[in-house]
């Protein structure tokens, strides 16, 4: 596998709050080591638990693939007014996490994925405990996982 040797952070982008305090750490990263940013999100398969033909499969998954470049665009928009770089965004489907983690080893330690925990609940989400506890051994970027609580003063202390 070819290493790509750019800096670059993966950001996770979701609905969530928390989403947000991971982005502007990255951003915050990205800024101080003149790196890279990619936002990352990933779909359910429409066809999880449903019984349809491969042609309906794709126009479901289509359909979250544009709502996704849309969370997206809102997030580019937002690193490009504070970093002025343009990001670049991956969709992957999470019942595909081993090629997510391909994706990510061809950066190698030139990468950092960057997750933030729940606000609510108080522990990981599903994709961190995914990339902990099941994928671990097969991830080999450095994984940062930071306090879904952080406010940006928080966030600069710890930079």
């Amino acid at each position: 596998m070819k290493k790509i040797k750019n800096r670059n952070y993966f950001v996770v982008i979701d609905q969530s709050a928390e989403m947000w305090t991971a982005v502007k750490f990255a951003i915050r990263r990205a800024k101080i080591t003149k790196s890279n940013i990619t936002t990352v999100s990933f779909i359910q398969s429409a066809s999880e638990g449903m019984m349809l033909t491969s042609g309906a499969e794709k126009i479901l998954d289509k359909d979250q693939v544009i709502t996704e470049k849309l969370k997206h665009k809102e997030v580019h928009n937002f690193i490009s007014d504070k970093l002025k770089i343009k990001a670049k965004s991956e969709i992957f489907k999470y019942n595909e996490i081993d090629e997510f983690i391909s994706f990510l080893n061809k950066y190698s330690s030139n990468s950092t994925i960057i997750l933030a925990t729940s606000k609510d609940i108080g522990k990981p989400g599903p994709l961190i405990d995914k990339l902990i506890y099941e994928k671990s051994n097969s991830l080999h970027c450095p994984l940062v996982i930071i306090n879904g609580n952080l406010d940006e003063k928080d966030i600069e202390k710890i930079i």
